[in-house]
C-alpha cells in the first residue's frame, strides 16, 4: 500500500479513495486502488497513463471503469477472472498486478482514450430513494407543480424519481411503501430511514403523487439511455462486485429508453436561465443537482450559487443539493456542512441534503438531512437553517 503521507498528490488522492469509498464495498477495487496508489509513487505504467490525461480526468473511478469497459469486450482476459461483472469469481492474489500490467499495456491505447475523454456519470437510480422525499417536500413547500431540472443528468435516470418503487425501511422493522411504481421492469428501490424519522414525518413527502409539469435534465455530455455504448459506459462505472447495483442500472435504464425526457447538453451554467424559464407557468422550477458538484471546478460551484442566487431573486423556485458536505449545501449556508453521525455500519454519512427556496425574492435554507453512499439510507430531518429566514 502507498504511504498515506506521500507528497504525490495523485496518490493521496487514489489513498483517499481508498480510505473513503471502496475499503468496505469493493474487494477488488480496493487491491486495485492499492496497486495504482505505489505505481503513482514509483512512477510506473499506471502513474504515465493517468498523467496523459487531463488534470480533472486523473480520478480513480475514471481509471477503474475505463478498465472495465474495455474488459467487456475482452471477457476471455485473464484480467476478467477477478471481475464477477464479466464472469470472474477469483479472488485477489499475488498474481493480480502482473495481469492487471499485461492488460494495460495490451489496451493501453483504449484506456487512454475512455480516460481522457469519459465522466464519471454514475447515475446511481437508488439515490432517487433520497431525492423523492426533497421533491415531495418541495411540492409541500411551494404547493405547486415542480418543473425539474436536474444539473449534471447523465442518462436522466433520477428525472424519473417519481416513478419507481421504493420500500423505505425504519429501525423498528417497518416498512413504507412510496412512489407511483410504475417504472416498467424496475425492482423495487430499498433504502433504510436512519435516525428520527418516522413513517408519519417521512411519508407524506413519498407517498403522496407528485406533479410534475415538466422534466429537463442538464449534461456536458449526457447519455442517450437508448444508445449501447451510453449502456455499456454507465455499466463500466459500476462496481464489479456490485450486482444489485448493476441490475437495478439495466432496469432503468430499459425505462428511461421507453419513456425519454429531454437532455440537453451544454454547461448548466450557461443554459440553466434558459431551462427555467421553459418551466410551464403553473408551475415552480424545481433544480436538483445530485453528486455532481464535487467534479465541478471549485470555482464553477461557486458560480452556480450565485447564478441560483440571481435567478431566485427574480423568479420563484426551488434548488436541491444532494453532495458531499465539503461541496455541496456549505456554498450556500456560508459554512462547511458536517454529515449527522451515525453508526458505521450504516455506511457513510458524507452527503447532506439540503434545499435553498425562493418565493417572492427571498433566500430561505432548509437542512433536509443526511445521505448514505450510493443511495442506501437516509436521515431524514427536515430543518430551517438558522438566520436564513
Amino acid at each position: 500500500m502507498s504511504d498515506a503521507n506521500s507528497d504525490n498528490p495523485l496518490s493521496r488522492r487514489f489513498q483517499l479513495f481508498l480510505d473513503r469509498e471502496v475499503a468496505q464495498s469493493s474487494p477488488l477495487y480496493a487491491v486495485l486502488t492499492g496497486i495504482a496508489a505505489q505505481d503513482i509513487d514509483a512512477g510506473g505504467p499506471i502513474a504515465a497513463l493517468l498523467t496523459s490525461a487531463p488534470e480533472r480526468q486523473r480520478i480513480p473511478n475514471l481509471l477503474f471503469a475505463s478498465i472495465q469497459r474495455v474488459l467487456f469486450d475482452h471477457p476471455d482476459d485473464p484480467l476478467a477472472q477477478y471481475y464477477l461483472s464479466v464472469g470472474g469469481d477469483r479472488a485477489p492474489d499475488e498474481k493480480l498486478p502482473a495481469v492487471l500490467y499485461s492488460f494495460l499495456a495490451e489496451h493501453r491505447e483504449r484506456i487512454e482514450g475512455l480516460l481522457a475523454t469519459r465522466e464519471t456519470q454514475t447515475n446511481e437510480v437508488l439515490r432517487s430513494a433520497q431525492i423523492l422525499p426533497a421533491l415531495g417536500w418541495a411540492q409541500a413547500c411551494t404547493r405547486r407543480p415542480l418543473g425539474l431540472i436536474e444539473a449534471g443528468t447523465s442518462a436522466g435516470l433520477l428525472l424519473h424519481a417519481d416513478r419507481y418503487d421504493y420500500a423505505y425501511s425504519f429501525p423498528d422493522g417497518s416498512e413504507l411503501r412510496g412512489g407511483a411504481g410504475i417504472a416498467d421492469g424496475v425492482p423495487r428501490l430499498e433504502c433504510r430511514v436512519i435516525g428520527s424519522a418516522t413513517e408519519r414525518t417521512l411519508g407524506p413527502f413519498v407517498t403522496r403523487e407528485l406533479r410534475v409539469a415538466s422534466r429537463v435534465g442538464l449534461d456536458l455530455n449526457p447519455l442517450d439511455p437508448a444508445d449501447p455504448e451510453a449502456r455499456a459506459w454507465l455499466r463500466a462505472l459500476v462496481w464489479p462486485e456490485h450486482v444489485q447495483r448493476r441490475e437495478r442500472l439495466e432496469a432503468a435504464l430499459a425505462h428511461a429508453a421507453r419513456r425519454p425526457v429531454r437532455l440537453r447538453q451544454g454547461d448548466a451554467l450557461r443554459i440553466l436561465p434558459d431551462a427555467l424559464e421553459s418551466v410551464p407557468g403553473n408551475a415552480i422550477g424545481c433544480v436538483f443537482v445530485s453528486n455532481s458538484l464535487a467534479h465541478w471546478p471549485a470555482e464553477n460551484r461557486v458560480k452556480f450559487v450565485e447564478l441560483i442566487r440571481a435567478l431566485g431573486a427574480r423568479q420563484d423556485l426551488v434548488c436541491i443539493v444532494k453532495e458531499s458536505h465539503r461541496a455541496g449545501f456549505g456554498l450556500f449556508t456560508g459554512r462547511p456542512d458536517q454529515p449527522a453521525e451515525g453508526p458505521a455500519a450504516e455506511g457513510s454519512w458524507d452527503e447532506v441534503l439540503g434545499a435553498a427556496v425562493y418565493l417572492g425574492g427571498q433566500e430561505r435554507l432548509f437542512r433536509l438531512g443526511a445521505a448514505g453512499m450510493h443511495g442506501v439510507s437516509l436521515d431524514w430531518s427536515p430543518t430551517p437553517v438558522a438566520g436564513s429566514i
